[in-house]
């Protein structure tokens, strides 16, 4: 019993135990596919999905939450502008209106860019982090708990 201690030079902090695992064992001991004739598929337990390393972010949600949005208040903005440039009585409520459509727009549009501004910097800087602390993460198989081993 000596030698195994001798070899796994990690303990748990919390209940001192040595049967500490590193989470992408855990995790890939844990997930497993399958497929039969008409299926296939992913299980997963419990301790594999919590030992799941990080996602990158999608760039597709941004576009998903705010393109309808923006396509609404350009439709209304075209149609804003082109009463006012159609009839030859131009009332202040409708440049209001199209005015107001058009900030909108741009506002939305703004919003979009700043979303998927995040999105590139979460990929890029804290990402790569995380799945660096993921890697060298060891989860005590004993009493559960997470340590950052650098």
């Amino acid at each position: 019993m000596a030698s195994v201690s001798q070899l796994n030079p990690y303990h748990c902090e919390q209940c001192g135990t040595a049967n500490v695992v590193a989470a992408p064992v855990l995790y890939q001991q844990g997930t497993h596919t399958y497929s039969t004739r008409f299926h296939s598929g992913t299980t997963q337990s419990f301790s594999a999905q919590a030992a799941a390393p990080p996602h990158l972010r999608s760039y597709i949600r941004p576009f998903v939450l705010w393109s309808p949005l923006i396509l609404l208040l350009s439709i209304w903005t075209v149609v804003g502008l082109r009463s006012i440039f159609e009839f030859h009585q131009i009332s202040i409520s409708r440049v209001d209106m199209a005015v107001f459509f058009l900030i909108l727009d741009l506002a939305s549009i703004g919003g979009l860019l700043f979303n998927l501004r995040k999105v590139v910097h979460f990929n890029r800087e804290v990402y790569p982090r995380l799945y660096w602390n993921w890697e060298r993460t060891y989860i005590c198989k004993r009493c559960g708990k997470f340590r950052l081993i650098p």
